[in-house]
């Protein structure tokens, strides 16, 4: 068969075929099917069943204001400095899109992390874990959330406390749904982890 080119979309009942054929005896091998349920024949080399990143880490300046890139992956500003990180415009944004936020320093003390655009709200649920209590001491360390209510909270506010966080191998990954961003962020402690933190979702 002739190559095809199409303007519009290819539509299968059955689903489609990848096949080979095999010279001289005509047997013919199916490679790959694609239909409700997808089969990729071949090679894919990943021996230990994890996903290789496809991007490099990029480290945001000191004093980030800006909006983020989306299918980025960031390293939070090298100084722990207050930023203002503005997520990408959901109508620009396509499902499966992915930011992450990175920390390999701590928040500074005093100094908030904000992420978001004004007027469009997290989805629902979206979570900030995080914890307090006096490290060594008999009750430990808690773990506690801050959620998301759909409807009025707009920005992810990561709030820096020397005994609290969000310190060094904290993360936050935003996803988006195809219509909203979800934002799930884990805040590890710093300093005696003695203060509560204080990182909360917000209208401002």
């Amino acid at each position: 068969m002739a190559n095809s080119t199409f303007n519009g979309p290819v539509r299968s009942e059955n689903g489609f075929e990848d096949i080979s054929i095999a010279a001289g005896t005509g047997v013919e091998t199916t490679n790959s099917t694609y239909g409700t349920n997808a089969t990729i024949g071949g090679s894919i080399s990943n021996p230990t069943g994890m996903i290789a990143a496809t991007v490099s880490k990029t480290q945001m300046a000191n004093g980030f204001a800006a909006a983020m890139v989306k299918n980025t992956h960031y390293l939070s500003p090298a100084n722990g400095a207050a930023i203002t990180a503005t997520l990408p415009a959901q109508a620009s944004s396509t499902s499966g899109d992915v930011i992450i936020v990175e920390y390999q320093v701590i928040v500074a003390n005093g100094a908030t992390h904000k992420f978001g655009t004004a007027g469009e709200f997290f989805l629902a649920n979206s979570a900030v874990y995080k914890m307090t209590g006096a490290t060594g001491s008999a009750v430990g360390l808690i773990n506690t959330v801050d959620v998301a209510d759909g409807t009025a909270d707009d920005f992810l506010n990561l709030v820096g406390l020397t005994n609290s966080g969000p310190g060094i191998g904290s993360y936050v990954v935003f996803t988006f749904n195809g219509t909203v961003w979800r934002a799930e962020a884990r805040c590890t402690s710093s300093g005696t982890g003695a203060a509560a933190n204080l990182s909360v979702f917000a209208t401002s």
